[in-house]
């Protein structure tokens, strides 16, 4: 756990089977195992132990008889393997008699121990056995929901969640009552959870989830200023409204740039440049993509209007971002090249620079146009009608209106980002009470 990035082969087993461990209640946890548990008994049985080291050796003796006679090089080793060759040969030889000896022998007594074990397992409640399998695929959907639409986000800004195995709970709870696939599981969470088994679960949870962070998103195998904790409690202030903000200051600074004819969508000639002194206002964005350009209507991604030049140049700008970070953590990781878990020819577990096993591909540029004018309507929600940030455990950064949340922006930020129709998103804006001529706060 001190250093997960030399335990390469077993990091993806500890980090997928963490959650498990919070989720499902002791007794299970031992339910499950109960198969492997029960062939534990006779295999610690002097006999049986004895036994199987006596086999393990013979086949040991074997094979050194067999490359025993073999010389490594020079006259001289020669010459000591020919003399060697017949003593590993007699003893090679009766080796192999032994085994054919006891061959039947052993493995009657390794069917003895199965059935041993198998008549044990069948001990273990048959019920608790199948609520336990049934545990694992339910912790294993709360798992995906929470690593791909809560800790992602965390993981894009430089924040990794701190305590993901604990999310699990939330998250499967949230699942239990929304949509009532594991109704009355959530009086199992008065029972002892697995985690207790461990000696400190807060800091096998964080290790974990730093680790987690390693393998599907990529980045340092230490906190530090750029890569630093979140607590569940802050996510949403510190998360969700600094990604809101981001994107919503992201999207102005395109609209600024001047089109000219290094235009990256090569969509043909763009419509006048927005002033840059003009402030960051919902109404400004909402202009823009319902606007009518000079060009063709139809651009890449199924776009209309002028969204798909926005769209490029928001591909260009976070691609040029995630360069620009890459470049600076490979900076740090060169200047500390003489610590002890730095690795030659910038492998990208060492250093870092990828993740082993990615979650998502690279978002196109129509769901990055789409992210952005939802975080600017977000920010205006915030700033002129009141809303605020929040957290969804299954669905991720929320907008909160009232104390409840409003699931109901996709649609008509669609339409807007797509087809340049304007008005199911205005409607909307009316019905929250957003004010879209006023400006937002920007990072």
């Amino acid at each position: 756990v001190d250093r997960p990035e030399r335990r390469v082969p077993r990091a993806p087993v500890l980090v997928i089977g963490s959650p498990f461990l919070w989720w499902m209640r002791v007794a299970e946890l031992r339910a499950l195992l109960a198969p492997v548990v029960a062939g534990t008994g006779p295999s610690v049985h002097p006999d049986i132990a004895s036994a199987r080291r006596f086999v393990r050796g013979l086949d040991a003796a074997v094979a050194v008889a067999a490359r025993g006679g073999e010389p490594s090089s020079g006259p001289a080793p020669a010459l000591v393997a020919a003399v060697r060759r017949p003593a590993f040969g007699f003893v090679g030889w009766v080796a192999r008699l032994l085994l054919r000896g006891c061959r039947d022998h052993a493995a009657q007594m390794e069917r003895a121990v199965a059935a041993a074990a198998s008549e044990r397992a069948q001990s273990v409640d048959y019920g608790l056995r199948i609520v336990a399998q049934e545990q694992v695929g339910l912790a294993y959907a709360g798992w995906d929901r929470l690593l791909t639409r809560v800790a992602l986000p965390a993981w894009r800004m430089g924040r990794w969640p701190s305590r993901l195995d604990a999310g699990v709970v939330s998250a499967l709870t949230e699942l239990s009552r929304r949509d009532r696939l594991a109704e009355g599981f959530t009086s199992r969470l008065s029972e002892r959870p697995a985690c207790d088994l461990l000696e400190e679960p807060g800091a096998m949870d964080e290790a974990t989830s730093l680790l987690a962070a390693r393998l599907f998103h990529g980045g340092p195998s230490e906190p530090g200023p750029d890569w630093s904790p979140v607590d569940w409690d802050t996510y949403p202030e510190e998360v969700v409204d600094r990604k809101w903000r981001q994107e919503a200051a992201r999207l102005h600074r395109v609209l600024d740039e001047r089109d000219d004819a290094h235009d990256p969508a090569g969509a043909g000639p763009a419509p006048a440049p927005v002033s840059a002194s003009e402030p960051p206002t919902l109404a400004r964005v909402i202009d823009r993509l319902t606007a009518d350009p000079a060009g063709p209507a139809d651009g890449p991604d199924g776009l209309d209007g002028d969204a798909p030049r926005l769209a490029a140049r928001l591909s260009v700008e976070v691609a040029r971002e995630e360069a620009a970070a890459t470049r600076a953590h490979g900076r740090d990781r060169a200047a500390g090249a003489e610590g002890p878990t730095a690795g030659p020819g910038g492998d990208p577990w060492i250093d870092g620079f990828a993740p082993v096993f990615p979650l998502q591909p690279p978002r196109t540029g129509r769901e990055l146009l789409a992210d952005h004018v939802t975080a600017m309507v977000c920010c205006a929600a915030v700033d002129t009608a009141g809303a605020a940030p929040g957290l969804d455990w299954l669905d991720g950064p929320a907008l909160l209106v009232g104390g409840r949340r409003r699931a109901d922006l996709a649609r008509p930020v669609l339409s807007l980002v797509e087809d340049g129709d304007d008005g199911p998103l205005r409607a909307w804006l009316g019905e929250v009470g957003v004010r879209p001529e006023k400006p937002v706060r920007l990072v």
